[in-house]
């Protein structure tokens, strides 16, 4: 006689993209009763179960699970939404919304994945590496112009220092 009978459903586990392997297995969850509100970082994969408003930032993957309900922009380098979501996205590699995941808001990625079902209201801006590289390197030299420009300033401004410095001499 086995344990669970015939009419039961099997329980699907919560992170059926979580591989273990993938992540060397560190997995952060933040279950179904708990409330976040404000930013999160972190180094390893995260699986939301719970609820989260604020900024989202994550080196890794991110699981919004069925039950996760999340109210925050996302930068991530991969994001699969099973549950609900209401913010920006910004994915180094690839999002994903899997049939009956929501989406309300924008997606910038490489690799966008929409199933069947899924639910999706917003823009979708897709870039390739070479466009990333790019824009990267258009940051760069914008610092180093914002830079030298400062570096001219507080020059320019010694100089005028330096000139109300000095005494004037009198006239005989």
């Amino acid at each position: 006689m086995g344990m669970f009978k015939k009419d039961e459903a099997a329980v699907e586990p919560t992170a059926s993209y979580v591989s273990s392997s993938d992540v060397g297995g560190s997995i952060s969850v933040i279950g179904k009763t708990l409330f976040l509100n404000g930013e999160i970082t972190s180094d390893e994969e995260v699986l939301i179960e719970g609820k989260i408003e604020g900024k989202i930032i994550i080196n890794h993957r991110i699981i919004i699970g069925k039950n996760g309900i999340v109210n925050a922009d996302i930068d991530a380098k991969e994001v699969i939404i099973k549950g609900v979501v209401t913010g920006n996205i910004k994915c180094s590699h690839k999002i994903e919304i899997v049939p009956d995941g929501k989406l309300t808001g924008n997606i910038v990625s490489k690799k966008v994945v929409l199933a069947e079902g899924a639910i999706f209201k917003g823009n979708i801006e897709m870039k390739s590496e070479e466009e990333e590289i790019i824009r990267v390197s258009e940051e760069v030299v914008e610092a180093e112009v914002v830079e030298e420009e400062e570096e001219k300033q507080d020059i320019e401004k010694e100089t005028e220092e330096t000139v109300e410095e000095k005494p004037k001499k009198k006239k005989k």
